[in-house]
């Protein structure tokens, strides 16, 4: 049990900061021989990332649950400061209680005071007595009346939403958690009860949650009714289980450290958005409006001078473009200017534009007509897969109107400080001009976490929110913000608190990253020996070279469409082969999986003469295009054997559905094969459609090996176009229903003797990675620069406690209550 004497209450002090009080009552615990000198910055530490202010003048300083060696004995120690001390927002602090308890033993403490809480008149009275013996009688007391006061009868006719969930945080309901959910239900405008041991009670109160006394193996019967009472359900339950699996110890990891900050620090929820970049960022407000076009004018000359203007502009946007893919650029903003050179150099395009001009219409309007018509073709009319492609000619199209009307192409040249960006949208080009130095943090109306602008910012570390809606408009340029990325949500103008807090995050994060860098070339050997291969996704030739930087132990997807998109024609067999050549050739003997061209989708190309539904996400995707096109499939295989004489290349083919499907494939493959004298290569199938995880142990049974693409298997399963910005939040691979298909498809392959990789964009997320190593998935592959990181994540855990948070996971009821699971250690 705790202890409190005479001796650990000290009167009267006079201190000039919170920092001094919190020494000032460590002092009172060192002296009493309860705590080691280390547990002093300890208690300073916690107070860095969360607020100990419990309320009505009370504060309970405490150290950080990894620092719990220090202590000695289960003490607390209460410092009287009169005057007062300012603690957080204005608050001020009368009675700091250092609190040094080892485990779970400070709760019938947290209970007790929270009847001092409740009680102004009481808390006053404490605060300026010159009797020990009063605080001691108050805090011994107080406790039983608070849990009287704040839990009621249960009410045995209620009609609403409820479910029940089993606490199981050792260090019991505490402030911090208790803080966090009372936030969450003061923001619900109808009713939330706790039912616990008897009582009823709304936890829109700190206190009142702590006064409940609420520990590990209570029942917590969640109520919830009023308007949208079924997701208010979902999303407190999902912050219960968040609070049941909150970490014992602090981890190091990159997105632990991000997590804890939100649950710790975020007053309120913000603004809110959908993640398409995870990150924390703190920078002034700075708000991005397109040039105005409309309004420019130029001088309109004869036919001949307009179709030489056009000709100028063309080649001036070329240059820029080629000017930039020269700067210091990662692969993929690179990729992306490269790609706007070859439509730019377009001569159909060129032409068509120009016999507009001879129909007497001027340079600009004609460019801007024939534009807008390729993006319509590209867009349709219902199908909004092909959005990117229209994305992608409407921003050339920008850059050759600002070329013609004189207008400077650099959008961001006037930032000078570093900033988080405020607007509607990013074209592509524009989102590859960032540079993290001075763009911290992108907050956009619009936008899909699958745009070019979001795979520009993931690549460069810079946090993004997207679909925010019209809520952003009221941030005022020059703001004060905290973009949580990681958590979803933009806070303006957050206190001083806030912003250490933030920095001091933002410093370990960036401190982490170079420990993972300096370590990438590490195996990922969990701590009981498992291994787990770490392999990157590739879709250009260039990013080839990345590989072995990056500490990767091969690519486990070359996306080949590369070689497709962007152009007016197939590419020939030798281009293929080159292409491939040169990527096995860079890897220096480290495996490589090729897998067959996937367009279609959101990977469309104009010239096989295919309709807007065979190009659809349903439609001829994948191998269906290698079956209907034999002459296209039959030349990409031919290379990929060519290119395997230089190295260890693998094979797999996307949108199997069902065994049948990769006989024919194997069939198809083999005759080219044998036609050419080629060696034999492991030949894997693509596990992105349902049909295909229902037939897993089948296809076991004929591939070499499993390659899971958690996009497509997200979408199929979900009924949730993953392109699509209004269902951006749908489309959640961490659903349990589609970690239940991956769970499926690798017990049918291990039962065979197969083994299963996964290159899809869960691989790439911290918790994805660690669920999927759970369920026993054996290779990984996300981009190059993630390689490191996950890595070092992996290397933190063992197949055990892994395999316990991936069970967890499946029995969740939904995603947002598997994303505040956490690994236990």
């Amino acid at each position: 049990m705790l202890t409190l004497t005479k001796k650990d209450i000290r009167l009267g002090a006079v201190v000039s900061n919170k920092e001094d009080a919190i020494r000032e009552v460590a002092a009172l615990l060192r002296q009493s021989g309860a705590i080691e000198e280390s547990y002093v910055q300890s208690m300073l530490e916690r107070e860095k990332v969360a607020t100990t202010y419990l309320g009505n003048g009370l504060a309970i300083p405490h150290g950080r649950p990894q620092d719990a060696d220090a202590i000695n004995e289960t003490r607390v120690a209460v410092l009287q400061v009169p005057a007062g001390v300012s603690w957080k927002d204005g608050k001020v602090a009368h009675l700091v209680i250092g609190i040094a308890a080892k485990s779970d033993e400070h709760i019938a403490l947290l209970r007790q005071l929270t009847g001092i809480v409740g009680d102004a008149e009481l808390a006053k009275r404490l605060a300026n007595t010159t009797d020990p013996d009063e605080v001691l009688h108050a805090i011994s007391l107080s406790g039983e009346k608070q849990v009287d006061a704040a839990g009621g009868a249960v009410n045995d006719d209620f009609i609403g939403s409820e479910l029940e969930v089993k606490f199981q945080n050792s260090r019991g309901f505490h402030l911090r958690p208790a803080g966090k959910f009372a936030r969450a239900v003061q923001g619900y405008d109808g009713e939330v009860t706790f039912v616990v041991n008897g009582h009823e009670f709304s936890p829109d109160s700190p206190s009142r949650i702590i006064g409940q006394g609420i520990s590990a193996g209570d029942v917590i019967r969640l109520r919830v009714k009023g308007e949208n009472e079924t997701d208010t359900l979902s999303t407190l339950a999902a912050l219960l289980e968040e609070i049941n699996n909150e970490p014992l110890e602090e981890e190091d990891a990159e997105a632990a450290l991000l997590t804890e900050w939100h649950s710790e620090q975020a007053q309120g929820e913000g603004i809110r958005g959908v993640m398409a970049s995870p990150g924390l960022a703190l920078a002034a407000a700075w708000r991005w409006v397109e040039a105005d076009l409309s309004t420019r004018k130029r001088t309109v000359g004869d036919t001949d001078s307009e179709v030489a203007a056009l000709r100028t502009a063309l080649e001036t946007a070329r240059n820029q473009l080629i000017t930039l893919t020269e700067g210091k650029l990662n692969q993929v903003q690179r990729g992306l200017f490269e790609a706007h050179v070859s439509l730019i150099e377009d001569a159909d395009l060129r032409e068509e534009v120009e016999k507009e001009i001879r129909t007497g219409q001027d340079a600009l309007s004609s460019w801007s007509k024939i534009i807008e018509e390729r993006a319509m073709a590209m867009e349709g009319v219902e199908d909004k897969n092909l959005a990117q492609r229209a994305a992608d000619f409407r921003d050339i199209g920008q850059r050759v109107r600002k070329v013609l009307l004189g207008v400077d192409s650099d959008p961001f040249e006037s930032v000078v400080d570093p900033i988080i960006l405020l607007g509607d949208d990013l074209e592509p080009s524009e989102a590859a001009q960032l540079k993290a130095d001075k763009i911290k943090g992108i907050c956009l109306k619009k936008g899909s976490p699958n745009a070019h602008a979001a795979i520009v910012s993931r690549s460069l570390g810079i946090p993004m929110l997207v679909a925010m809606g019209d809520e952003l408009d009221a941030v005022v340029p020059g703001d004060k913000l905290i973009l949580n990325a990681s958590g979803g949500s933009l806070i303006q103008n957050p206190s001083e608190a806030d912003c250490a807090s933030a920095l001091a995050v933002i410093e370990e994060v960036s401190v982490q990253r170079d420990n993972d860098w300096d370590q990438r070339f590490e195996p990922a050997v969990l701590r009981d020996g498992h291994r787990v291969e770490v392999v990157a996704n590739i879709g250009q030739t260039s990013e080839a070279h990345t590989v072995l930087e990056s500490g990767a132990e091969g690519v486990g997807l070359v996306r080949t469409e590369f070689l497709f998109l962007d152009r007016d024609h197939a590419p020939e067999e030798e281009e293929q082969y080159l292409a491939l050549k040169e990527m096995i050739e860079a890897l220096e003997g480290l495996p490589m999986i090729v897998r067959t061209m996937d367009i279609g989708g959101d990977k469309p190309v104009s010239y096989l003469g295919l309709s807007e539904l065979d190009l659809s996400f349903l439609g001829l995707r994948g191998f269906r295009l290698s079956m209907a096109r034999p002459d296209l499939a039959t030349a990409q295989l031919r290379a990929i054997f060519r290119a395997a004489e230089h190295g260890p290349i693998r094979l797999m083919f996307p949108m199997i559905a069902s065994p049948n499907d990769f006989l024919r494939a194997r069939e198809m493959t083999d005759k080219v094969r044998r036609e050419m004298g080629g060696r034999e290569v492991e030949l894997g199938v693509m596990i992105e459609v349902p049909s295909a995880v229902a037939m897993a142990s089948e296809l076991a049974e004929l591939a070499d090996f499993f390659s899971i693409g958690t996009n497509d298997l997200t979408q199929y399963a979900l009924a949730a176009d993953r392109t699509h910005p209004l269902l951006a939040g749908r489309a959640d691979s961490l659903h349990p229903a589609v970690l239940r298909l991956i769970e499926q498809t690798v017990q049918a392959a291990h039962a065979k003797g197969k083994w299963v990789g996964v290159c899809g964009g869960l691989a790439a997320d911290p918790l994805g990675a660690l669920i999927l190593t759970g369920l026993g998935v054996d290779e990984l592959s996300v981009p190059p620069s993630l390689v490191p990181q996950i890595k070092a994540l992996l290397r933190r855990e063992d197949l055990l406690g892994l395999h316990k948070l991936a069970q967890k996971a499946l029995s969740q009821r939904d995603p947002r209550a598997v994303r505040a699971l956490r690994p236990s250690h």
